[in-house]
């Protein structure tokens, strides 16, 4: 098996094995078990139980820095842009959203590192919002909102109500309509 091969079964088991008994409950030798390798291999590649998380976060962030890459060069009108972006983000989001709730309600407080890459991602995605409303009257107003709201759907609709993705998706586009029309 290649060092590679190696590595990403390591995350991806990382990855299940954290979504199954959250982040202070797992421990390497139930990753390493999972992926089938030896203890000393996992520190071939990590030090430590909160790097590979760490990493597993930086993948996701990787995915959203895309995303916003994606449509910030996008020739869509506004209103189609975000949504657009929205409906990708929370995709990524809803297939790691054991991840997510992780980072966001067991580590965000405790760790500074956590919390800074959580700032720096929303700060991103707010230059995203306000760059896509520029022209639009209020466009810190309704970039904070359409933040907020994001937020929401994330933490309270897919997190906490596990609602299925196409329904958390049909709010954002309907939030997203009434917003714009707020600003028409």
């Amino acid at each position: 098996m290649s060092q590679s091969d190696t590595k990403e079964r390591l995350i991806n088991s990382a990855v299940k094995i954290f979504s199954e008994k959250g982040y202070f409950n797992t421990k390497v030798s139930d990753i390493v078990k999972d992926a089938g390798v030896a203890q000393g291999t996992f520190y071939l590649y990590f030090k430590s139980k909160e790097e590979i998380f760490l990493s597993i976060v930086e993948y996701i962030v990787d995915q959203i820095n895309g995303t916003i890459e994606k449509f910030i060069s996008s020739d869509h009108n506004a209103e189609t842009k975000v949504i657009n972006f929205g409906r990708e983000i929370f995709t990524v989001l809803y297939s790691y959203r054991e991840i997510a709730y992780i980072y966001l309600f067991q580590l965000f407080s405790i760790d500074e590192k956590f919390k800074s890459i959580y700032v720096s991602t929303n700060n991103r995605i707010r230059d995203f919002y306000m760059e896509t409303l520029k022209g639009y009257p209020q466009k810190e107003v309704a970039a904070d909102i359409l933040m907020g709201f994001g937020k929401r759907l994330l933490e309270f609709n897919i997190l906490i109500q596990k609602q299925d993705i196409n329904q958390v998706i049909g709010e954002f586009e309907k939030g997203v309509k009434i917003i714009f029309r707020g600003m028409r």
